[in-house]
């Protein structure tokens, strides 16, 4: 039954389109069953009625005139449909056949005379010919005795149930196109709401609070729309006042830290004051990295233009004054609509990965006209093809120590590649060939960008 799934539609209109089609051709071709039999069988009727009413006219009216010229005046009866002989013996050869119109002209005959006078009435139909469409086979032929003994001899035509009529066949036509004309523009009406609880269904999740959705449209629908409003409120709720705790812990957390660091300072042995100070300085970078990530599923910086090559180099330069072998190639401008920090900030953890985990960074960017390419190379171990994605997962590190080395909230990645699909972009990661890892920023250029540039 897996050919059936193919001939089904996958939308709910295309679903009730078929639906409602298939019940009109049903109704269409039932409609034109039930209009040729009643048609058929009213025409079979009022012909034999015609029929007998006629032979037995022909019949007194024959009867009543000499020998001479009651053959003359049956020939004279006769017509184009109904053929009459008088003899003197039935003169039809008749196939013996039992049907319900020989049945119904034979009931008709004995209402209209005694049945006395219908003494060896013969009722057949004529002999069919080798080929199925001889019109022999659409003749009645009989023979009707009189009083004095001799015989009407008669053939009379069939009347065939013709094709259904054009009229009706167009009216019915023209009535199932105007129904199904109908049913899609309501369709269109009912299916349009859920359209819009589909899309604000994707915008779950994006940054910043979501409009609802309008409540319209059947009542069920109008239900949904409110169910969904009022969960995305809980959502919208639930986001807010995990990030306002968490923000206030934060903030909590720094008080006391600023006293700790206040009191290494008194601590006589150096050394031990500084390892109290790194171990301040992570708290405090663990706290900021996890706000950062929380801000930004609720927070959206304002966008303008920004030179991406002279954020890259500010990262770059930096990372090489505290020591690190990191590089730059790449053109000397590449600019783009953006959130500057929210770039700069993704950017920054991924030369940070490089230069913890890989010994340095090789930062290169490729302007290709529809889009921006950076590119962070480093000679570290790489990352195991099982765990690639699983690195992108808030608080997932591969590396669980917690040193100052190579400690951190396991964010970082995080971060970076929510800042980057923020702005339609991608980041991959992958395995050099010889060792090291790469890391590819795929950022598009806006179509309005040097609009907004002349904005700004």
């Amino acid at each position: 039954m897996r050919w059936l799934g193919w001939l089904v539609p996958g939308t709910l209109g295309g679903r009730v389109v078929l639906v409602l089609l298939v019940g009109l051709l049903t109704f269409h071709v039932g409609s034109l069953w039930v209009h040729q039999a009643g048609t058929a069988a009213l025409l079979g009727t009022t012909w034999e009625a015609v029929l007998a009413e006629r032979l037995v006219s022909v019949k007194r009216a024959v009867v009543a005139l000499p020998l001479a010229e009651r053959d003359g005046t049956a020939h004279a009866l006769s017509t184009a449909s109904l053929d009459l002989h008088w003899t003197a013996d039935p003169a039809v050869n008749l196939v013996e056949e039992a049907s319900s119109r020989i049945e119904a002209l034979r009931a008709r005959l004995g209402e209209l005379v005694p049945v006395s006078d219908l003494a060896g009435l013969r009722l057949g139909y004529a002999e069919q010919g080798a080929n199925q469409a001889d019109p022999a086979r659409h003749l009645l032929l009989g023979a009707l005795p009189m009083a004095d003994g001799t015989w009407l001899n008669f053939s009379a035509t069939l009347l065939r149930s013709g094709a259904p009529e054009h009229a009706t066949v167009l009216s019915t036509t023209a009535m199932g196109v105007g129904i199904l004309i109908l049913a899609l523009f309501v369709v269109r009406l009912i299916s349009r709401p859920l359209r819009a609880l589909s899309e604000a269904a994707d915008r779950i999740g994006g940054v910043g609070s979501q409009a609802p959705i309008p409540e319209e449209g059947p009542r069920e629908v109008r239900q949904a729309a409110q169910a969904f409003n009022r969960m995305q409120g809980r959502i919208d709720r639930l986001i807010a006042d995990r990030t306002q705790a968490l923000a206030a812990v934060s903030h909590d957390l720094r008080t006391p830290i600023a006293r700790l660091r206040l009191r290494a300072g008194f601590v006589e042995d150096g050394e031990a004051a500084r390892a109290i100070d790194s171990d301040l300085d992570e708290m405090e970078a663990m706290i900021d990295s996890t706000l950062a990530y929380l801000r930004g599923e609720t927070e959206s910086e304002p966008r303008k233009a920004a030179d991406l090559v002279a954020m890259i180099e500010t990262l770059c330069d930096a990372a090489a004054d505290a020591g690190a072998a990191v590089t730059y190639t790449g053109p000397s401008q590449a600019r783009l609509v953006c959130s500057p920090v929210t770039l700069k900030r993704a950017f920054s953890n991924l030369i940070d990965n490089a230069v913890k985990y890989g010994g340095g960074a090789r930062v290169g960017l490729i302007d290709e006209g529809s889009r921006i390419l950076i590119r962070v190379e480093d000679d570290g171990p790489g990352i195991p093809e099982a765990d690639m994605q699983a690195v992108f997962e808030p608080f997932r590190r591969l590396e669980t120590s917690r040193n100052r080395g190579t400690g951190g909230s396991g964010l970082g990645l995080t971060i970076a590649r929510q800042a980057v699909e923020r702005h339609g972009g991608t980041l991959r990661l992958s395995n050099l060939p010889a060792t090291g890892l790469l890391a590819v920023v795929t950022l598009p250029i806006s179509t309005n960008t040097s609009t907004k540039e002349s904005a700004s």
